[in-house]
């Protein structure tokens, strides 16, 4: 699953219940994405740990 600038994305949880973090994709490189949360923090992240909210709506 790629993602793109611009992307709505959201967190995988491990905890049921948790409400997972949302936020847009700022910048892609190779296997690492920065996203903008929507409480304004920014993350560097890495790996599967987050998923485009359209496949979130298909869980």
């Amino acid at each position: 699953m790629s993602l793109h600038k611009g992307q709505r994305v959201r967190t995988l949880t491990k905890t049921v219940g948790r409400q997972p973090r949302r936020g847009v994709v700022q910048r892609v490189e190779g296997d690492t994405v920065e996203v903008k949360w929507d409480d304004g923090h920014v993350s560097i992240l890495s790996g599967g740990a987050i998923i485009p909210e359209h496949a979130a709506a298909n869980n």
